[in-house]
């Protein structure tokens, strides 16, 4: 990897923040995790801005982040790193409202305590969340991040920093101009990371998601920025019409992609689950969590957000 100039930045979190945390929570989250790595008190990503760089990011004292970019070509928009980042790490989100909530609520306000300083680490671009939503909706975790990986080395990037592979995810136009390329990546990977044989090829489940893919690319390269001024309902509904996602996808995407702190998955029943062993309740219904998360109003998404996160945790 030749490196042609570096960038150093200095990137305020709204406080309160605890950088440690995030990178704890990459160690264990495999979705947004996958091609990054965290050193000792440390997290290395990457990306396109719009040249392609790595970022090695530190604490800056108790409410800031260090970046250091080196960019693998010429040398690209560091503000536009900024904001990638930023938005990454969810530096600009205020906790608080949700600390603010959970003090008057017993079952949950040990949690709020314990990941205090946590702010939601997204997917590094919600393009990115999006292609993620794709490829697992009918797999499993290791065989959808092995359909990623293929995807990365067929059209974005990947560089080795001290050993550690980073992957920087191809942006929508990259694969907007190369359906092929998709087509060659998803339905000829196999769980393993092996290409499949050209008879397993013909898998339609896989050539729909490809589709999808296909699909979720032209909508972010031509309108990805008034993506992110649209209203939250008017952006799931955008999302949902995607071919192959729907309701349960366009949430997923809402949240982890773009950050919609609002966006409650009353549907996953994963989140039903945390909700029952939280709150002593037994088969908690959809209209369950959405009473329970109620007095969080607009950080209602935090709030399932952090009963998965601290599950995480506990199975260290």
């Amino acid at each position: 990897m030749s490196l042609s100039a570096d960038t150093t930045l200095a990137l305020p979190a709204e406080p309160p923040f605890a950088f440690a945390r995030s990178a704890s929570v990459l160690d264990r989250a495999a979705p947004p995790a996958g091609g990054r790595y965290t050193p000792r008190d440390a997290l290395v990503t990457g990306g396109f801005a719009p040249e392609p760089f790595v970022a090695h990011l530190s604490p800056d004292g108790p409410d800031a982040v260090r970046a250091h970019v080196d960019w693998l070509d010429g040398r690209g928009d560091g503000s536009a790193v900024a904001a990638h980042l930023d938005a990454f790490l969810s530096l600009s989100d205020d906790p608080t409202p949700l600390y603010d909530a959970a003090a008057d609520d017993e079952a949950f306000a040990p949690v709020a305590a314990e990941l205090r300083g946590y702010h939601h680490v997204r997917f590094p671009t919600p393009f990115e969340a999006a292609c993620w939503a794709a490829l697992s909706r009918r797999t499993t975790t290791p065989v959808a991040a092995a359909r990623r990986d293929s995807l990365v080395r067929e059209l974005g990037r990947v560089a080795v920093v001290d050993g550690e592979t980073v992957s920087l995810f191809p942006t929508a136009r990259t694969v907007r101009a190369n359906p092929g390329a998709v087509r060659t990546a998803v339905e000829g990977t196999a769980a393993d990371g092996e290409r499949r044989s050209a008879t397993d090829r013909t898998d339609p489940d896989r050539a729909d998601d490809s589709e999808s893919i296909l699909a979720a690319a032209e909508l972010f390269a031509a309108s990805g920025s008034d993506l992110r001024e649209l209203g939250t309902d008017d952006l799931r509904d955008r999302l949902a019409s995607l071919r192959g996602f729907g309701p349960r996808a366009a949430a997923f995407v809402a949240f982890r992609g773009f950050g919609r702190a609002s966006v409650l998955p009353t549907t996953a029943a994963r989140l039903r689950s945390l909700v029952g062993e939280a709150y002593g309740v037994e088969d908690p219904t959809e209209e369950t969590v959405r009473r329970l998360a109620e007095p969080y109003g607009e950080y209602r998404g935090y709030w399932a957000h952090y009963l998965h996160v601290d599950a995480l945790l506990d199975e260290e």
